[in-house]
């Protein structure tokens, strides 16, 4: 069994939930799901998947709240705390977080971002057979709302961010694998998008275009709670029901959705995608 102490998480928690207004204000992490900060099941999943070490990226008003959160649910846990004064986007997030990473792997986790079970069994691969980096991706309902992965042969040959049309169904999930020195060597290259923010994912498709890029896909349900009011709500609903980061089995593993109802089918994934966004 690899030893998970090598990886070291970032847990992402900024972000005002701007798609959750009016009927929720202020950072979307501090919502209540299931009858705990949607921020516990981020910081509760890097945990049960051996990762002792993490990395919290705050906003400032909302550091002094986290810290208080934490020392309380997680109290043996060796947590950081870097502060994004302004939402300047996830690579920039990421760029603040290396003085902080001394293992050679990082698990880079969106704090939005739930899952049924625990994807332990994906951080054991990638230890044992690392890459530069690793994402995992789940089936979606509704995949113009996240970036969509066409998947070829075992291979990642697109990620385009919330397309008009999909052409698959496979979307990017919120939590990714990296080698640590590779990743923090690459985020300093990415450049502003038109809203001036440096995005992760454009690493991502560094990598990708390179034939670095792995990818695991996740069993159990996944929810990025944070797309709407409903897919909140439905997310509140699982989490009454069911609940978050459960061990399952690996002999036991189902394939993953974003809702439960059937999934709508696309056309072939060598269909013109749709523009990046």
């Amino acid at each position: 069994m690899p030893n998970q102490n090598h990886v070291h998480g970032i847990l992402l928690l900024g972000g005002s939930g701007s798609r959750l207004r009016p009927a929720y204000t202020g950072n979307k992490h501090l919502i209540p799901i299931g009858g705990r900060p949607m921020a516990e099941y981020g910081l509760e999943l890097l945990r049960r998947c051996d990762i002792e070490t993490i990395t919290a990226v705050v906003t400032p008003e909302d550091a002094t709240y986290f810290q208080r959160l934490f020392v309380n649910v997680a109290p043996r846990l060796s947590i950081t705390y870097v502060v994004q004064p302004r939402p300047l986007g996830t690579a920039d997030a990421l760029q603040r977080c290396a003085d902080s990473v001394e293992q050679p792997f990082v698990a880079t986790l969106w704090g939005d971002n739930l899952f049924e079970v625990t994807p332990r069994s994906t951080v054991h691969r990638f230890v044992a057979d690392p890459a530069p980096c690793m994402i995992t991706v789940a089936e979606s309902t509704a995949p113009h709302h996240f970036s969509v992965a066409a998947v070829h042969d075992g291979r990642v040959t697109d990620i385009i961010d919330k397309p008009a049309e999909p052409t698959a169904n496979t979307v990017c999930a919120g939590l990714m694998l990296f080698d640590s020195e590779t990743l923090f060597r690459s985020v300093s290259a990415v450049r502003p998008n038109a809203r001036g923010e440096r995005e992760a994912m454009d690493i991502v498709r560094g990598f990708m275009r390179t034939g670095q890029l792995t990818f695991d896909r996740l069993c159990g349900r996944w929810f990025d709670a944070a797309v709407s009011p409903a897919f909140l709500r439905e997310a509140e609903l699982f989490a009454l029901r069911r609940g978050f980061n459960h061990s399952v089995p690996e002999q036991q593993e189902t394939p993953s959705w974003t809702s439960p109802t059937r999934p709508r089918r696309f056309g072939s994934t060598s269909t013109q995608p749709g523009v990046v966004s």
